[in-house]
């Protein structure tokens, strides 16, 4: 299976490596935006192809499958792109910023009918698959994830959707796959207390699910976690509870041989990594499902732009079962000034 990686920044440089020691797949084709970096990538994993336009790039590329590992701004179009050509999409979170712009994405991959998957690596964690084999019904659920403050990061910008855009996608999703059933409503609060922008830094997310389940989901920009990890988790059903936490991929996670495991990783997060792009290429053979599929993306997408509704309007916030039709409410290019400031996505 060849792939071609869209955005070869760190994220995507990890999927080179990934790819390079997934059995039977290889790297055909690297785009970035910066021509320079295209080229070193598409040099250092043998890839024929290189470009910086990823439009004109996927249509001459001679790839079965793409990753796309850009600016969270810039995935739901990327997405469609390559869904225009037919191609499977394994998507980094989130699938897009807005609840519209992500219903626009699925309805492509319906159209299309090929494989899109998200990157939500947490599920493949071997803690979080023991508490979901321990605890199959769990009442309640506690999600956390942090980071050092983002200020001088990319990630961090409104543009992109800040600590939301990085990790509430994963942590909401997480919390949905281990209650196991749909969220009913959502509460939300948040603020800024790491440093002064107007886009919230710290948000506390509650779920109450149609099974009874709760959830609280709290992310945020405040370094590394009391508990001395930088995700944690807790889960209880009232007789067992569990517990797991670690280190979020960043820098160091990964090591640079392939050596030591099929996908040369030194720690869990690495080979949770490795284990949703193996899952993603065997759905695309036809030999089972992805890790995490577009609706899995969808609902983080629509949870996260209802916690942004909390926080501004103070409210609790019904989920419907089935996501507003395609055109409801605002684009997020489109949101005047005072939305978005109340939703946290721009200053």
């Amino acid at each position: 299976m060849q792939f071609a990686i869209v955005g070869y920044g760190k994220c995507g440089r990890d999927y080179g490596s990934l790819i390079q020691a997934l059995r039977g797949a290889s790297v055909s084709c690297v785009i970035d935006a910066d021509p320079s970096r295209a080229e070193a990538g598409a040099r250092t994993l043998g890839a024929a192809q290189w470009s910086a336009n990823a439009t004109v790039a996927l249509r001459r590329a001679s790839a079965d499958a793409v990753v796309i590992a850009t600016s969270h701004a810039s995935h739901a179009q990327l997405a469609r792109d390559a869904l225009d050509l037919g191609l499977p999409i394994l998507l980094e979170a989130p699938l897009a910023l807005r609840l519209p712009d992500a219903q626009r994405v699925v309805a492509y991959a319906r159209a299309a009918g090929t494989v899109v998957a998200v990157n939500f690596w947490a599920r493949a964690l071997p803690a979080l698959r023991r508490i979901r084999r321990r605890i199959p019904r769990p009442t309640f659920v506690r999600v956390e994830f942090v980071v050092d403050p983002l200020s001088e990061s990319w990630t961090g910008s409104a543009e992109h959707g800040g600590v939301m855009g990085l990790l509430g996608s994963h942590a909401l999703d997480l919390a949905s796959f281990l209650i196991r059933s749909r969220p009913r409503y959502l509460q939300a609060m948040g603020g800024r207390h790491t440093r002064r922008a107007d886009l919230a830094d710290t948000v506390s997310v509650s779920l109450r699910f149609d099974n009874g389940g709760l959830a609280r989901v709290v992310v945020g920009e405040y370094g590394r976690s009391r508990l001395g990890a930088s995700w944690h988790v807790l889960a209880t059903d009232g007789t067992i509870t569990e517990t797991a936490h670690g280190d979020l991929p960043g820098e160091g996670s990964r090591s640079t041989g392939l050596t030591g495991t099929d996908a040369g990783c030194s720690r869990p997060a690495c080979q949770a990594q490795f284990e949703s792009l193996r899952a993603f290429a065997e759905a695309v053979a036809g030999q089972g499902k992805p890790l995490a599929g577009i609706d899995d993306g969808l609902r983080a997408v629509q949870l996260a732009d209802a916690a942004y509704e909390a926080l501004g309007s103070r409210r609790r916030i019904p989920i419907a079962a089935t996501p507003l039709p395609v055109g409801a409410g605002p684009v997020y290019a489109d949101d005047p000034a005072p939305y978005r400031r109340n939703h946290g996505f721009r200053a």
